[in-house]
């Protein structure tokens, strides 16, 4: 587990389904009683009360529910969430069967909604990435559209660009504070986002499928 606070989190889960069990026990036993003392199977005083029950439990459920899985990082402020970033330089490759040398490679996948798969190499390691959360930069600015939606150092950003050819990696990894409030969630200590921004010479460094759009 990331952090303890997680724990109040499942216990207030446990309470969600704890209580909807009891309501329904209890909605059964009430509606068993009016038939076995009155000889009836409604009564406005027991609509009233089983409806304040349901209310009070949805209310309950679609809280926790928003506060687990419909949270928008973006809209946290830095009390609830830290950012983390890392620069490292590509290393080129030059194992293709083409003989040409190249710091990413693009794959496309089908279906309805294709994503590209960006691998690269940094010194000792090789990565891939997702369309839905990478982007390559080949423009004269380091930062393009998608990147944008990210706080970047510019100061690094220009350093790299110089130092390293514009042929390096930038990661952002955004995770949940360790608090009671994230913890509500299940969130605590637990990563929230991972941004990667590949940055290339231009196009010509990069090996690409034949259904590869920039």
């Amino acid at each position: 587990m990331k952090s303890a606070w997680n724990l109040v989190g499942m216990g207030l889960w446990l309470v969600v389904l704890v209580t909807l069990v009891w309501m329904v026990h209890d909605m059964r036993v009430r509606r068993i009683r009016l038939i076995v003392k009155e000889h009836r199977s409604f009564s406005w005083q027991n609509l009233t009360l089983s409806t304040i029950e349901l209310v009070v439990w949805l209310l309950f459920f679609g809280g926790m529910s928003y506060t687990t899985f419909f949270q928008n990082v973006n809209q946290l402020g830095s009390n609830r969430i830290s950012q983390t970033t890392r620069y490292e330089p590509l290393v080129i490759n030059t194992g293709a069967s083409s003989g040409s040398a190249y710091y990413v490679e693009v794959d496309n996948s089908d279906g309805k909604k294709p994503v590209q798969h960006y691998t690269y190499l940094t010194e000792g390691e090789k990565y891939q990435v997702s369309s839905t959360d990478a982007t390559v930069s080949d423009g004269k600015k380091p930062i393009n559209l998608p990147a944008s939606a990210y706080k970047w150092d510019e100061q690094k950003v220009a350093k790299y660009d110089q130092r390293h050819q514009k042929a390096w990696v930038g990661v952002i990894e955004t995770t949940y504070k360790k608090s009671f409030v994230n913890g509500l969630g299940l969130h605590a200590g637990r990563l929230a986002n991972r941004f990667t921004l590949i940055r290339i010479p231009d196009h010509s460094f990069m090996l690409k499928d034949s259904g590869y759009t920039n």
